[in-house]
């Protein structure tokens, strides 16, 4: 799957199953982009208290849960969100409540939750639509609960050396991320700019991948299906995606290659 893996129909539901390999995958660059915005994570932790219930929407096979339990300085609770019963089975990082949904279950279960709540979710906002964006929004204000959003990319990619093709490649990529009603690329703009208007605080970091050599599996499988999606978006596309493709993978292959996909992490916490 492409970074942004696949979309979510009017239903919450997953237009196009991620793959449990995909998130493996993508793993070790998420971790360190992450680790670049570990300021987000200590202001969330001064004012967080113990035992927190975090609720992981699109949990995945819980790599969130993964990254973010040591890291909260607290103990925790886990209830973890997905449409995809599969890779709910496979979240395995210690013990979890498994809950079959997403952003339509989450008011109920924040709401019946007793003591500290976290809402957090990684790689997920862009898949989201306007209608489950703003009630994210709603869920935070108000039932007064913060919220760590991490890894939403932003659109940007900058592939080094250049190629005259990136920008028509990255331009039907982005409409093809923001098709059905999603904000796509815009998506942690679009939240954070609801949860201001809700009178949260929002805070705001920057968390490229930055990818070279040690990543070619990973630049591969997010260059060629970026190419499908621009294809897919715009037909007329074909003949240049698959010239700017191969292109690319031969840079890849020479390890001349060196990419960097903008992603946009996100701290929402009710006012002082």
């Amino acid at each position: 799957m492409t970074e942004t893996a696949g979309g979510t129909e009017a239903s919450g539901r997953p237009e196009r199953p991620i793959a449990a390999d995909w998130l493996a995958l993508r793993r070790a660059a998420d971790t360190s982009a992450r680790d670049g915005a570990a300021w987000l994570l200590s202001e969330l932790t001064e004012r967080l208290a113990e035992p927190v219930t975090v609720f992981d929407i699109g949990a995945g096979t819980g790599a969130n849960q993964a990254y973010l339990t040591s890291r909260l300085g607290v103990s925790s609770r886990w209830v973890l969100l997905d449409h995809d019963a599969e890779l709910l089975h496979t979240a395995s990082h210690g013990s979890a409540e498994r809950v079959l949904g997403g952003i339509g279950e989450l008011r109920g279960l924040v709401a019946a939750a007793s003591g500290p709540r976290l809402v957090t979710c990684s790689a997920l906002l862009d898949l989201l639509s306007t209608d489950e964006l703003d009630e994210l929004a709603s869920v935070l204000s108000r039932l007064g609960v913060p919220g760590l959003f991490s890894l939403t990319v932003d659109g940007s990619l900058i592939l080094e050396p250049r190629n005259r093709l990136d920008e028509a490649v990255s331009a039907a990529f982005n409409a093809h991320q923001a098709r059905a009603g999603r904000p796509g690329p815009a998506a942690a703009a679009y939240l954070a700019q609801r949860c201001a208007q809700a009178g949260l605080v929002v805070r705001q970091a920057e968390t490229p991948w930055l990818l070279g050599p040690g990543a070619e599996a990973l630049i591969e499988r997010l260059l060629t299906e970026r190419a499908d999606a621009a294809v897919e978006q715009h037909p007329g596309l074909a003949a240049d995606a698959q010239q700017w493709l191969a292109e690319r993978l031969n840079s890849l292959r020479d390890r001349s290659l060196r990419v960097q996909v903008g992603h946009v992490d996100l701290l929402v916490k009710p006012p002082q």
